[in-house]
């Protein structure tokens, strides 16, 4: 995986880097070259974030205070990169990819609960039901509509269901909405 690490104080982000590259993942920083925490102020392209990033790992101890070095995580959570926490002084304690896929679960829910809002907006008392599905930034909203639906219905479903997704994450670079019902 691509790990976005971040880190108030150096000592953590070498113990936790140390532990992800020797597990064979690839792991960039926010750090400009003077250690400050954001390399994206100088260069807007230099940002890790500009490019496919699978999770950001902030690396912090228990008793730790949250500081402006972990800016990244912030950034990281409003471009839809799942974010977790990891304890420098036991960063081999949970697996990464265990804590991935709960946070890319936790991300689903929230496109589909945005999507399915956009949708009821337009559906009402009808039933339907979301399921969504990412692979870097392309995002795809599967509609399930429990009922036989006009084209213009179907249409209007997806463009809810693309705007839904667009509201939630205004950085997706593919939006594919595909919706399904029942035939006359």
């Amino acid at each position: 995986m691509k790990i976005l690490l971040v880190a108030n104080h150096p000592d953590d982000a070498r113990a936790v880097q140390a532990s992800l590259t020797g597990d064979g993942h690839t792991v960039t920083t926010c750090n400009d070259r003077s250690g400050g925490p954001c390399r994206g102020v100088e260069q807007f392209d230099d940002c890790p974030l500009e490019s496919s990033v699978d999770l950001a790992v902030v690396a912090r101890s228990p008793h730790g205070r949250r500081g402006i070095e972990e800016m990244g995580s912030v950034c990281a959570a409003r471009h839809r990169v799942g974010v977790v926490e990891i304890d420098p002084s036991v960063p081999d304690d949970r697996s990464i990819y265990d804590l991935a896929d709960a946070a890319e679960h936790d991300i689903c829910r929230g496109y589909a609960a945005t999507v399915a809002a956009s949708i009821h907006e337009l559906l009402q008392e009808q039933t339907f039901d979301v399921r969504i599905s990412r692979h870097d930034r392309d995002v795809h909203a599967r509609v399930d509509l429990g009922f036989a639906a006009t084209p213009s219905t179907v249409s209007a479903v997806a463009d809810r269901a693309r705007a839904g997704v667009r509201r939630h994450d205004r950085f997706a670079q593919v939006i594919d909405v595909s919706v399904h019902h029942r035939p006359w």
